[in-house]
């Protein structure tokens, strides 16, 4: 009985220490996160991506390989053929984009392509009309095969290279890292838009706005990018404002723009430290921009594309 008394006081004994172990790190932690809010939700986010990048590894541990100097591709047996076309075209806008952002890349980009359009939106859990040809979440880059969408054999490789996701799909994955996830989602999708229409020449076509009113906000595609009724008008007006931003400021004061979020300044500090604005006075501007680039015709404005577009 006293050999057993004796046992159970030594475990009794381990277990306080590793109780108050972990007591003393939560405490740490708890602290941490009052003193340093950003720092500790970005360690949190760098966890996430590193998480899921690992899962996707698992669920295609069983898919063709191929890697590059940066990135690694996983796809699909019948997608062999497109393989290494689009190894080749993500190695090519690699530099481009990490030069002109001041990025420094932290090791090999996960791409993994779907070879339908069903496969890209089950591996998210999206219904199967949803159209999307890439994403980038959480430090992965998934696209659709271009032998889903692209028919022509002659012109694939071309088209894919000037109408494909990659240089978008990469560009968030930039903007994500060095802002360490501390970005609303027009500004995301207004420097993708931007990057690939330098790299690539490609830029959505004109749209048409029934009334100036209809123009969003901020605060809604900041809080309801993907329920906005028009789409189309929503990215229009991410790129509208990245335009005007680097036609007023300098490109280099968009860089200093992400690179503020990633101190963990929140989007109206950084402006007013980028450009001097208040963020209400910024929008406020770019709707002036976006108003006076529309064209009146029988009742209805057109989106023309900007005149700094560099093919």
């Amino acid at each position: 009985m006293e050999t057993l008394f004796l046992s159970l006081k030594k475990w009794l004994s381990v277990r306080r220490l590793q109780l108050n172990a972990a007591l003393a790190v939560l405490l740490i932690f708890t602290a941490l996160v009052i003193l340093y809010p950003f720092r500790a939700k970005a360690v949190s986010y760098s966890l996430l991506r590193g998480v899921v990048k690992w899962e996707i590894y698992l669920k295609t541990w069983d898919w063709d390989a191929i890697k590059g100097e940066n990135f690694v591709l996983r796809y699909k047996s019948q997608d062999s053929d497109v393989a290494n076309l689009v190894l080749e075209t993500a190695e090519e806008i690699f530099t481009p984009v990490n030069e002109a952002l001041g990025y420094t890349p932290e090791g090999p980009v996960l791409m993994v392509m779907y070879p339908d359009k069903a496969s890209l939106n089950k591996s998210f859990g999206w219904d199967a009309d949803e159209n999307a040809m890439g994403v980038y979440w959480a430090g992965a880059i998934r696209i659709l095969s271009p032998l889903a969408w692209l028919e022509d054999e002659a012109t694939l490789a071309r088209e894919f290279r000037e109408q494909g996701p990659i240089a978008h799909e990469y560009t968030h994955l930039v903007v994500d890292f060095m802002t360490k996830g501390n970005y609303t989602r027009w500004l995301t999708e207004g420097v993708a838009q931007y990057m690939e229409r330098e790299l690539t020449g490609f830029a959505f076509a004109s749209i048409k706005v029934a009334e100036q009113d209809k123009i969003y906000s901020f605060q809604e595609m900041t809080t309801n990018f993907d329920n906005l009724p028009d789409q189309s008008l929503a990215y229009h007006q991410s790129l509208a404002a990245i335009d005007y931003y680097v036609e007023s400021f300098g490109f280099e004061a968009l860089v200093n723009l992400l690179q503020e979020l990633g101190r963990g300044k929140s989007l109206s500090q950084a402006m007013v430290d980028s450009t001097g604005l208040s963020l209400e006075i910024f929008e406020s501007q770019v709707q002036e921009y976006i108003i006076s680039a529309l064209l009146k015709e029988n009742g209805y404005f057109i989106m023309e594309p900007p005149e700094n577009y560099l093919n």
